[in-house]
């Protein structure tokens, strides 16, 4: 598979694309990063095609209408998938991840797009070459045969419909963050309270997250289990071990005697996270907080 796609990527060149630059996605209706080329060369996207399919497939449908586009300027990578990210969330298409890969500097991402009745597979890939994005809009389920009921001398009642389950769908990819500290207020209780974290040189890894100010215990002098008075909160470190980020999305729970640590959220931007955070030890809690936090 990744083979397939790095040799995809040496012929989906604009040098192949017979409509020229694309400013807007004719499968999606939405904005494109500039720099777009719509590559309609059978010859050039018939792999990818295939994939699409199979994508399908794995969503008991077939591609209806497919689109290939290229940008073959690798330097755009955090900012088409930022946009992307903005233009589903803009146009209500929930975002579900299919699969990852990586290998060396190639990165794929297989995902699913649903916005009833439409939905569409699509596959972006990128390495230290272009930038290809190429999706399918899935063929409509087709409608169940219902043979024409007996004329029955009264009419049955009609039995109450069950509840349908509520829809179910992943959070919007964000943004691939830029290496380096990061730090920003947390809202929800005491003013001036604070999270700072230092994302890796790869962008693939949080660590040393710290919260600084104040949180909430219970006051032993009354004897009372309920947390609510304030405290400085103590050197107690970092929260151990490494939190994942993966489609500039993260999200972790970590253990310690006495205590407890989550984080979870997302890169809005290159170089800005939003989430919440939680610290909490037997008697103390800051409960749950929100956070902006920017590079600095």
């Amino acid at each position: 598979m990744k083979r397939a796609l790095l040799t995809l990527c040496l012929f989906l060149s604009p040098a192949l694309a017979q409509q020229g630059p694309a400013a807007s996605s004719t499968l999606t209706g939405i904005r494109l990063t500039a720099g777009a080329v719509r590559v309609t060369d059978a010859g050039a996207t018939r792999e990818l095609g295939q994939y699409l399919n199979t994508l399908a497939k794995g969503q008991g449908s077939g591609c209806q209408t497919s689109e290939y586009l290229v940008w073959d300027n690798p330097d755009l990578a955090e900012q088409i998938s930022s946009d992307l990210a903005a233009a589903f969330e803009a146009r209500k298409l929930m975002f579900k991840t299919l699969s990852e890969e990586e290998e060396g500097e190639a990165y794929s991402l297989s995902f699913l797009l649903t916005q009833a009745p439409d939905r569409f597979v699509g596959l972006l890939f990128m390495d230290s070459e272009s930038v290809v994005l190429g999706w399918c809009q899935l063929k409509a389920a087709p409608q169940a045969h219902k043979p024409a009921p007996a004329a029955p001398a009264l009419a049955p009642a009609k039995p109450a419909s069950a509840p349908s389950a509520a829809p179910q769908g992943g959070q919007q990819p964000g943004s691939v963050p830029r290496p380096g500290h990061y730090r920003g207020e947390l809202l929800g209780d005491f003013k001036g309270n604070a999270i700072s974290f230092q994302v890796a040189a790869d962008g693939r890894t949080i660590s040393n997250v710290q919260m600084t100010g104040y949180w909430r215990c219970s006051d032993s002098l009354s004897n009372t289990t309920y947390k609510t008075s304030p405290r400085l909160v103590s050197t107690y470190g970092a929260m151990p071990g490494t939190v994942p980020v993966k489609a500039g999305l993260f999200s972790a729970e970590a253990k310690q005697p006495y205590l407890l640590w989550n984080l979870s959220g997302r890169f809005v931007t290159p170089t800005t996270a939003q989430g919440t955070f939680m610290v909490q030890s037997n008697d103390c809690t800051s409960y749950k907080l929100t956070f902006t936090a920017t590079r600095q």
